[in-house]
């Protein structure tokens, strides 16, 4: 049956604004730290309804995210039953195929694919998510130069999402997991996504 997935994205790294890597090219700091959140409205996999579920995928890499030496740890929705959090995994590690897959040739290292409880909050072009007591994100839409919409990004050449991209900035954000990260004021990206495969 394979699998149709929607919902609200949004990222936060280390990089100032905006990030090259969605260029390809190298990272503002020596190294990259970046946080992916999906929350999905939508969609199921095999059948499986995974609707009102999230996902946070942390990422540490080398100042080129090109060079495949990412580190990886993924965490799933703990309110997930055991099929739903398998359907999960597969949709957002890329291991179902579809837009995340093409990703697969980067990662190095997965760390860690756990259960977590994971919040997303969406209000107007605000975001936060949060991973128990080991991750916080926050984002907040910029606004373009009309002083009424947020500037787009609509065919970048490396991502998580094959959909236009609106610029952002992080909020207080950090991730004390398998490595630690602290930052704010630095780039974000927020969109609706969707995947099939």
């Amino acid at each position: 049956m394979g699998f149709s997935v929607k919902g609200k994205y949004f990222e936060t790294c280390n990089c100032d604004v905006s990030c090259p890597c969605i260029w390809m090219g190298a990272a503002t700091n020596d190294a990259c730290d970046v946080l992916l959140a999906w929350h999905v409205t939508g969609g199921q996999k095999d059948g499986v309804d995974l609707s009102g579920l999230n996902a946070v995928m942390a990422v540490h890499t080398s100042k080129r995210m090109t060079d495949g030496n990412w580190k990886v740890a993924l965490y799933l929705d703990d309110q997930a039953t055991p099929e739903q959090s398998a359907a999960l995994g597969a949709v957002f590690s890329g291991g179902a195929g579809g837009h995340l897959a093409a990703l697969g040739p980067l990662i190095g290292d997965v760390l860690g694919v756990a259960p977590a409880a994971i919040t997303f909050e969406h209000d107007g072009g605000s975001l936060k998510a949060t991973v128990d007591d080991i991750l916080s994100m926050e984002s907040e839409e910029m606004v373009g130069m009309d002083g009424a919409h947020a500037p787009v990004i609509t065919n970048p050449l490396l991502g998580a999402v094959a959909q236009p991209i609106t610029q952002a900035k992080t909020g207080a954000t950090h991730y004390h997991g398998f490595w630690n990260a602290e930052f704010s004021g630095t780039n974000s990206f927020i969109t609706d996504f969707a995947y099939e495969g």
